[in-house]
């Protein structure tokens, strides 16, 4: 009777002990990502001399698909990135890329008007229009940013490119600190703009003269 009894005692312990361990594995645990942005330039440097109220097309952007994702990638190595566990873009780099630049080209310019391609309804009647080749948009392992990318002006009446360019663009960061980061690449797509805006520029008062 006393071995039935130390036996049950035992179970039932066993049991509790399994119990409390299954209880605390589906215990809900907090979410440790943290969710980042680019955002555009609070204080842009308007194009001088001024633009005016133009309207531009900017498009299509073609963009690098190991970066067009959530995931926050960083280049480590010349043919290695790493993604972060713990860190990601509130919504696609390319499609924040997008959204940003326009913005910031806009306010470059003085407040042009600036329709992104895909164009929704009818096309724009835009004077010039810019397209766009990122082959870099990400920070490295010391935490500076980089932008290089390939873009031309071009008339959008007759598809004629009348201005062609390049831009190789850093800027410090912090590693491993990705609000640092996703603010340095803030920074290098508001410069990225305004050499973007002073091609338009140049060409408006060549126009004009």
């Amino acid at each position: 009777m006393r071995r039935s009894w130390h036996r049950m005692a035992c179970a039932l312990m066993l049991t509790a002990l399994g119990c409390a361990g299954c209880s605390s594995v589906l215990a809900p645990r907090p979410d440790p990502t943290r969710f980042y942005i680019v955002s555009a330039n609070d204080t842009p440097v308007v194009a001088k001399p001024k633009a005016g109220a133009i309207e531009v097309g900017l498009g299509p952007i073609s963009f690098p698909d190991y970066l067009a994702r959530t995931d926050i990638v960083t280049r480590t190595a010349d043919n290695k990135v790493d993604i972060a566990p713990e860190a990601r873009w509130s919504e696609p780099l390319d499609q924040n890329f997008k959204r940003v630049l326009e913005l910031d080209l806009s306010s470059s310019l003085g407040g042009a008007h600036v329709a992104t391609f895909p164009w929704f309804g009818s096309k724009p009647d835009v004077a010039y229009r810019v397209e766009v080749t990122v082959d870099r948009f990400e920070s490295d392992a010391q935490g500076i940013a980089h932008l290089v990318a390939q873009w031309s002006v071009i008339k959008d009446a007759d598809g004629a490119t009348l201005y062609s360019s390049s831009s190789t663009i850093s800027t410090p960061g912090i590693a491993g600190d990705y609000a640092a980061m996703a603010a340095a690449l803030s920074k290098a797509e508001a410069q990225f703009a305004q050499e973007l805006a002073a091609g338009i520029d140049r060409l408006v008062r060549n126009k004009s003269s």
